[in-house]
This record gives structure tokens, sequence and C-alpha cells, in this order.
């Protein structure tokens, strides 16, 4: 009985804490649980404004209708439809992430991040009216015909970044700082961002050729630190760790070469590179990748560094 009473009393302190904790969380951000938040005009139900953002359900036809952000690359339908076709395969989980938009202060709104998104459901979108059309007319027993058309287009979420007030203060001190307007800083931190590499997706590869990779290209990241870019958009003869990993799992490096260690990739790139130095060395050829000229800069990083890796990619192949 004395122990069931320590454990009543345990409980009632871990409720209080617990409870405690919430309100502390809740307190931290901006957030209202108003059930009254305003509507869009035209973005429509609003499910949270936050202190930097509003968050919404909009439909996938709405969107459609949006501009997109004019410093956004350039929209390509062909991938939306690779995009479309490859969703009707896992239709069970929605739209993953959000569609990014920015809100100006006259109310005008675009597309900063998700365009392709917007394209691809823009199509099944289409698809969807295309098969309640012919469902009116003809029975359908195709199973991922009736999953489409149960395909939610219809809440899809969404964040609104806020221009701040061209008249705020702080705003115009930033802006002195900054020749960028608020939806180009936007874009760029959103962009940021760097893309999953194939090696990392679930399922693609095994945990011992990921393990091999990461080996090799540890190593050569700390052998030659100077040589290494965080940016995966770097110049030759850099390397970036990511596209280098992903290179060597591309060009099935370790099922050509029989390959089966960290040791012997490395061992393996290490040859390569000496290759290359017989072959970038003092007083040969500049040229590269068939006619693709190494500018001298770069050669001389390589020779100083003594790593020719990034200078061209045909190592990975011979």
């Amino acid at each position: 009985l004395d122990m069931e009473h320590k454990r009543e009393l345990k409980f009632a302190k871990w409720q209080e804490e617990a409870s405690r904790e919430k309100k502390e969380k809740r307190s931290t951000y901006a957030e209202t649980s108003d059930p009254a938040l305003d509507d869009h005009p035209i973005l429509g139900r609003q499910i949270a404004h936050l202190q930097t953002k509003r968050l919404y359900l909009t439909s996938a036809s709405t969107l459609a209708s949006l501009p997109v952000y004019e410093k956004q690359r350039a929209y390509r339908h062909e991938r939306a439809k690779v995009m479309a076709k490859d969703k009707k395969t896992s239709l069970w989980m929605g739209v993953p992430g959000v569609i990014s938009l920015a809100e100006e202060e006259d109310g005008r709104l675009s597309i900063l991040d998700g365009q392709h998104r917007v394209g691809m459901m823009a199509i099944l979108a289409e698809e969807q009216r295309r098969l309640e059309n012919r469902k009116s007319e003809e029975k359908n027993d195709n199973a991922q015909d009736d999953d489409l058309l149960h395909f939610d287009l219809d809440n899809i979420v969404v964040e609104v970044f806020i221009a701040r007030p061209s008249g705020d203060a702080d705003s115009v001190l930033e802006r002195k700082k900054d020749d960028r307007d608020d939806k180009a800083i936007i874009f760029t931190e959103i962009n940021k961002a760097q893309p999953i590499k194939l090696l990392d997706l679930p399922g693609v590869t095994d945990k011992k050729t990921r393990d091999i990779i990461d080996y090799a290209s540890d190593h050569f990241a700390a052998a030659f630190p100077a040589m290494f870019s965080t940016s995966q958009r770097c110049r030759a003869p850099n390397l970036n760790h990511d596209n280098l990993r992903e290179a060597l799992f591309a060009s099935e490096v370790l099922r050509r070469e029989k390959i089966s260690s960290g040791g012997e990739l490395v061992k393996w790139m290490t040859g390569k590179n000496d290759e290359l130095r017989e072959r970038y060395g003092k007083g040969m050829e500049l040229r590269g990748d068939g006619e693709r000229r190494i500018s001298q800069g770069a050669l001389r990083k390589a020779r100083k560094n003594d790593l020719y890796l990034g200078l061209d990619s045909t190592w990975l192949y011979k």
C-alpha cells in the first residue's frame, strides 16, 4: 500500500511537470490557438498564425493560379509530368512538405518554393477531372484510379512569409546591409539547404557500400582540407564531400574494381591521383575531359596541394 501511494505521488508530480513544460513551450512561440483565425481571401483557411509567417490549407487549383517568383529557376513541365507519374505510386502519403509563398504589402502572392510540386498537382487534378467524367459514364475497377479519385488536392499546406513594412525602422536598416528584397532573402534561405543524394536515400544501397564510400571520402577530406568546399557547386579543382560520395556510388567503382573495404578504396583513389599527377604535372597538357580547358589557377592549386581528383571526372570510369 505504501509503494502504491509513492507511485501515485510520483505520477502526480510527473503530470504537474509535464503540464508546466507544455505551458512553457506554448509561450515560446508567438502562436495563437484562437479558433477564429482569419481566413485568407485567396488562400482560404488559416491553420496557424506564427510570428514570422502564416499557415493555410489551400487547394491545388488556387496554387496553380498564382505567379512564380520571377527569380526562381525556370519551370519545366516535363519535370512536373515525371513527378506526377511517380506520385501516383505513393498517393497514400499525400503531398510531403509545404509550398512556400511570399505576400507583399499590397497583398500580391508569389510562389517561392514548390513550383514543380504545384505543377505536379495541377496535372493530377486534371487527371482527377477526367476520371470523374469517365466514372459517370462507365464502371472503373482500376484500384490506382480509385486512389487518385480520392486523393486530397483541396488541403495543401502552405506557408506564407509576410513582407516587412517598407517604413519599418528595422526593415530599412536591414535593407541597407542587403540590397536584395525580402523575397530574394527568403528564397536564398530556403535554397541554401542541400538536396539529399541518391546514395543516402533509404533502400537504394546497403550500409556496407555507404560505409566504404564514407570512409574513403572522409579520408581525403581530412587529408586535403584546402581542396574541399562546402558548396555542391564548387569549381575545379575543389571537391565537395557529398558530390564525391555520390560520384563514387554512381560510377559503380566498388563493383567494377571489386573493392570490399574503405582502405581498398582509398588505395585505388590514391593510385588514380598519382595517374592524374603524371597527366597534369609541370609541362604537361592543360586539357581535361574532351576539349574542356582547365584554368591555370585550378592547375596551380591542384599542384600546390597535390590533389588532382577534382580537375576532371574521367578517373572514375577508367
